[in-house]
């Protein structure tokens, strides 16, 4: 039997395996090593974008109390380019575009809780398929809620004449 052992190796010296995590740093990084067991340390080198090298700079806060502008516009710019697009060929109830045509401003009201609240359409568009089509753009809109009060805006929209 021990020449069954011998020939196996079971005599021999076996050489344990190195857990690398125990071994001592020979790279000289003082920077603790983040083993994927919890959160990864915290770093001590300053934010950088996107590879430039370059510190990030954090936006400035929106204000809570008012509506945020940018992205406001952002959907009330789509809205407008959605009646200029489409209104002018409104019909009325003979299948007929009747217009009234041009450029018109008109008041809109944001909810503080990101819906549009209602929305004026002047004279001569108003209760016209045109203004009807103008009401049915702006009526759904959705955008960046606010702490504040609702806030009403003056938005100028064209209504462009259907092509013969």
């Amino acid at each position: 039997m021990l020449v069954g052992l011998l020939a196996c190796g079971g005599l021999q010296k076996r050489e344990t395996m190195k857990d690398p995590s125990k071994e001592p740093s020979t790279t000289g990084d003082d920077t603790p090593k983040w083993d994927g067991a919890g959160p990864a340390p915290p770093s001590t080198e300053p934010k950088t974008g996107g590879g430039g090298g370059r510190p990030v700079t954090e936006a400035p806060k929106q204000r809570s109390d008012q509506y945020d502008k940018e992205q406001t516009e952002v959907v009330l710019k789509r809205a407008a380019r959605q009646v200029k697009e489409n209104c002018g060929a409104a019909k009325d109830d003979n299948g007929k575009a009747v217009g009234p045509w041009g450029k018109t401003n008109v008041q809109v009201m944001l909810g503080h809780n990101g819906h549009s609240k209602g929305i004026t359409v002047p004279a001569p568009y108003q209760g016209k398929p045109t203004g009807n089509c103008v009401e049915k753009a702006f009526k759904s809109l959705t955008f960046p809620p606010w702490a504040g009060q609702d806030t009403q805006l003056d938005w100028e929209v064209e209504i462009i004449a259907p092509k013969p």
